[in-house]
């Protein structure tokens, strides 16, 4: 096998179920014998012992808020796929400092010098997800990573999930699908942040995460992806449904305009920070462009062309 012998989606659901794993038994050969430079072996190894000390020490030093994790115990002694919601920037420190050992993040190639520098230390997986060709190959490059003995962490929903009224968005099919070709269990992880209500500033707007792992997720050679991916959104669903009522669930009626400004100000203004452009993040939610799309983010919030957040703004209208 090589690399042009790898098949489609649509050509993947031609096969029988034994088909299917004999070709899965060939892809994970080709990938685990693709030949790893030396100096990518030695960066490897030089990550993962800085993984241990520096990088989580320099991520829990600047962090700022209270971290509190929970569901360790559920996380096989194998390579996992570490299947997280996205709120906030913070969430690939939080499971950095989360996880028993060391794991590669995927993530879009649009990022700050001062992530690149600090995940750059950990570990990352660079895709554009604009080409075709880059999620492709970004997807190899993930299950030559698991192949190899290491865990990957991935942000499903595919952008930030600012919505205050979706638990989360829908998901994308990228984890089921290597979880299914490489037959690495999927860990559902929830972050749940709470907030200070009556903080203007964004950068100290989070009193603490909660970050939660689910029961492992397996994903046979005989199974639909669109029901394992069901099945994982439930999951997800039901764990920050949990995780917020902990919080104490109140109505609506009980939030103030200021404290849902400064929630939708924090995340915008997090946004202009690390040079997210609102307008784009839309397009890579899945399904943007359907009707259902418009329901699945912050469309009911006014937000100028360059991205600022008005400041005459109190309304807590949400999208129904």
């Amino acid at each position: 096998m090589n690399k042009k012998d790898i098949l489609t989606y649509d050509e993947e659901k031609q096969l029988s179920v034994e088909e299917r794993k004999e070709y899965y038994m060939e892809l994970r050969e080709y990938l685990k014998n693709i030949r790893t430079p030396l100096p990518e072996k030695i960066l490897t190894r030089i990550r993962e012992l800085l993984n241990r000390k520096l990088v989580r020490e320099a991520i829990d030093l600047v962090k700022g808020y209270e971290l509190m994790v929970t569901g360790r115990e559920n996380i096989p002694q194998t390579p996992v796929i570490y299947a997280s919601t996205h709120q906030d920037y913070n969430d690939h420190f939080n499971i950095v400092l989360s996880i028993p050992e060391h794991a590669i993040i995927l993530n879009t190639n649009t990022v700050t010098p001062a992530f690149k520098m600090i995940m750059g230390f950990n570990g990352i997986i660079y895709v554009n997800r604009k080409l075709e060709e880059s999620r492709f190959n970004s997807k190899l490059k993930l299950m030559r990573t698991i192949l190899n003995g290491k865990s990957v962490i991935i942000f499903p929903e595919g952008t930030y999930n600012c919505s205050p009224n979706k638990l989360l968005l829908p998901l994308h099919m990228g984890a089921i699908d290597i979880a299914r070709k490489t037959g690495t269990p999927i860990v559902p992880v929830v972050q749940e942040y709470t907030y200070y209500p009556d903080e203007d500033d964004y950068k100290k707007i989070v009193k603490s995460c909660h970050v939660h792992f689910g029961k492992p997720i397996y994903v046979h050679a005989s199974d639909s992806l669109s029901d394992k991916k069901e099945e994982l959104q439930e999951k997800l669903a039901t764990i920050r449904y949990f995780l917020m009522e902990e919080k104490g669930l109140f109505s609506r009626e009980g939030i103030t305009p200021m404290e849902y400004r400064n929630y939708l100000k924090s995340r915008l203004e997090t946004w202009k920070s690390i040079k997210v452009d609102y307008q784009e993040e839309k397009k890579f939610i899945h399904g943007y462009g359907s009707e259902q799309y418009v329901f699945s983010h912050i469309n009911a919030v006014p937000i100028g062309d360059d991205g600022v957040f008005p400041k005459d703004y109190t309304s807590k209208k949400l999208t129904l």
